[in-house]
């Protein structure tokens, strides 16, 4: 299962449908107490300030979505009550909330309130006009400050058809990506075929804000999450990490002309910088497995000897002795959370020092106890972790993320196998960002893929080519000792 963006997904033409949410007076919205995240209110105003200051009431590049592939015709009543039994699976997408008097604030519809506007765009006989019609109305769709903050998208042919899913990245996280094409065939067949549906139990992401956001109001600067952040921050004066090698070329006129030959025009009409992006084949299943096979025997894991080679490489090629980065973790930690549609993400700092290392066996011993040591940075949201640190003396402003990698295992997902096989795979919006690195490691049925985003530089595709190329390198080198040792 792939993670792109919307031109790299393998769009085939058809018949474009769009699918828009909508609720009448049985929905009785009605003002809802439970509190929202600290990650959901950041992410409310950093839309409220993108609107006063570009004037657009459009998506923020920052939603996440579906291609799923279906090989029998589209059933447009089928389709609707598919949709409408998922809506009402996950609460998330029947809620809303907005800032009223700079603060937040919710309202939630009933169940079965949900209906689905229809409405037909066009057949597309190429693919190129179809991706720039879907992209556009995906980013038009999203906005976070708006009801509903998601759509779908179907493109039918004779016997088969694709669904598209989007929404603002406040409603899901890439678990959710992972899960929501297993239960979206499930209702589909449910509703054309008769088949009972087989899905986990899930909670409401909604109950989950309510109860994190308590929890975290309540921690100060000694809370265990705000200590790591304020020990890891503090050796560099607060200033973000960077991805080590070079993003912006150094000559002013290579800056210019890199400038202007990736400069492209959004779907507002505004010429804008959009980041570049890279998927990676790094390792088969086989050959996947054979590292994990060594990462076990040193008491480490998957996740932790890609970090180990990572530091390595960071060492190599003469960035110093010290790996730094954030790491995502997920907060799924009770069985209720585990099939839930919502943003279930930490952030911790990872920090790995490889210095008197002398194997990898060492190295990713190491890195296996830098992991399990930041598990507790991502315990507490970061925006109220810059909110208690900066009310400390003498504290800077905590500084955004600039290099995160993240990991995701999906085989586990009911559908896992179909989605590798390319039955679905996940997208996201694009972004516009000229500093930030994001590096999403995926382990899927057919092995471990990287996908990346960075800055939309000529120099920065270089050097994140050059990074990819090396980590596959020394992850396969050592993946194929093991096989030569027998």
């Amino acid at each position: 299962m792939q993670f792109t963006e919307l031109d790299a997904y393998p769009l085939r033409p058809g018949e474009l449908r769009n699918w828009i949410p909508t609720t009448g007076p049985a929905a009785r919205w009605r003002d809802d107490p439970r509190a929202t995240s600290h990650v959901h209110e950041a992410h409310l105003r950093g839309a409220q300030s993108v609107l006063q200051r570009r004037h657009i009431d459009g998506g923020r590049e920052s939603w996440l979505g579906l291609g799923i592939e279906f090989d029998e015709p589209l059933s447009i009543p089928g389709m609707r009550t598919a949709l409408r039994a998922w809506i009402d699976r996950h609460e998330v997408l029947r809620t809303h909330v907005f800032l009223e008097d700079d603060r937040p604030r919710r309202r939630s519809a009933q169940t079965a309130t949900v209906d689905l506007r229809v409405k037909a765009i066009g057949t597309y006989r190429s693919t190129g006009p179809l991706a720039e019609q879907l992209l556009g109305e995906f980013d038009r769709s999203t906005a976070p400050l708006t009801w509903p903050a998601y759509m779908f998208s179907t493109v039918a042919r004779e016997d088969s058809f694709t669904l598209f899913f989007a929404a603002d990245h406040s409603l899901l996280d890439g678990y959710s990506l992972i899960l929501s094409p297993y239960e979206l065939r499930e209702f589909y067949r449910e509703a054309v075929h008769g088949e009972q549906p087989r899905l986990l139990p899930t909670g409401s992401y909604v109950n989950y804000s309510d109860t994190d956001r308590q929890s975290a109001d309540r921690a100060g600067a000694t809370h265990p999450a705000a200590l790591m952040w304020d020990e890891y921050l503090s050796e560099t004066g607060f200033k973000p990490d960077p991805f080590p090698m070079p993003l912006l070329p150094l000559s002013a006129k290579v800056l210019a002309d890199e400038t202007r030959a990736a400069l492209s025009r959004d779907p507002d009409g505004v010429p804008r910088l959009p980041q570049g992006a890279l998927n990676f084949h790094l390792l088969d299943d086989d050959r996947s497995n054979n590292f994990t096979r060594v990462c076990s025997e040193s008491g480490a894991s998957l996740v932790t000897g890609v970090l180990a080679c990572m530091a390595k490489i960071n060492t190599d090629l003469g960035f110093g002795p010290v790996f730094r980065c954030a790491v995502t973790r997920h907060t799924r930690d009770a069985e209720q959370w585990i099939a839930a549609l919502g943003w279930f993400v930490g952030i911790a700092p990872f920090r790995l020092d490889t210095t008197g290392t002398r194997t990898f066996g060492e190295l990713a011993q190491r890195a296996q106890s830098a992991w399990k040591h930041s598990k507790a940075g991502s315990t507490l949201p970061y925006l109220r972790i810059g909110e208690v640190l900066a009310d400390e003396p003498g504290r800077s402003q905590a500084p955004p993320p600039r290099f995160v990698v993240s990991f995701m295992d999906t085989r586990s997902a009911p559908g896992s196998d179909v989605n590798d096989a390319g039955g679905a795979g996940a997208l996201r919006s694009r972004d516009y960002s000229i500093d930030d690195v994001y590096l999403w490691m995926l382990r899927t049925p057919s092995g471990l893929h990287v996908a990346a985003r960075f800055p939309g530089f000529d120099t920065a595709r270089r050097s994140i080519t050059l990074y990819l190329g090396a980590l596959r390198s020394l992850l396969t080198e050592i993946g194929d000792a093991t096989v030569t040792r027998g």
